[in-house]
């Protein structure tokens, strides 16, 4: 099982200068902030011809909300770091999980908050492969 936390902590991990991240909830006090959803799209259970046996990954969405800045540039850079952090790549270990890879969206603006903090949202397909 792959848990938000997981994510969260990966993510610090490749990119030190981010502070503060957290799973399920951002520090919305915070100019620069990032949080790990669970995305809300509807899940289909995928099961391979010949049944769960034959089953051989599992996929979780999640969305990145990034909350930084005071420009709309300087979120956007920051975006586009998360998003390269996922796009293309393959073959991951994540707390034991096998990630066979990941399907990375492009960061969509979604304005800024009452604060003036700009954000923007990163969807992100995960393929976790099966445990043998």
């Amino acid at each position: 099982m792959l848990y938000l936390s997981d994510i969260a902590k990966y993510i610090k991990v490749k990119i030190p200068t981010i502070k503060k991240i957290s799973a399920g909830v951002i520090d919305a006090s915070a100019t620069e902030s990032v949080g790990v959803f669970d995305n809300n799209r509807s899940r289909s259970t995928r099961i391979a011809l010949g049944g769960a046996k034959n089953t051989r990954y599992s996929k979780q969405q999640i969305t990145i909300l990034v909350h930084w800045g005071k420009t709309q540039k300087e979120c956007f850079n920051k975006a586009t770091e998360l998003y390269k952090l996922f796009f293309g790549v393959s073959d991951v270990t994540i707390s034991g999980n096998h990630i066979a890879f990941f399907t990375a969206y492009e960061p969509q603006s979604i304005g800024f908050t009452q604060d003036k903090i700009y954000e923007y949202l990163i969807p992100v397909d995960i393929y976790i492969n099966k445990e043998e």
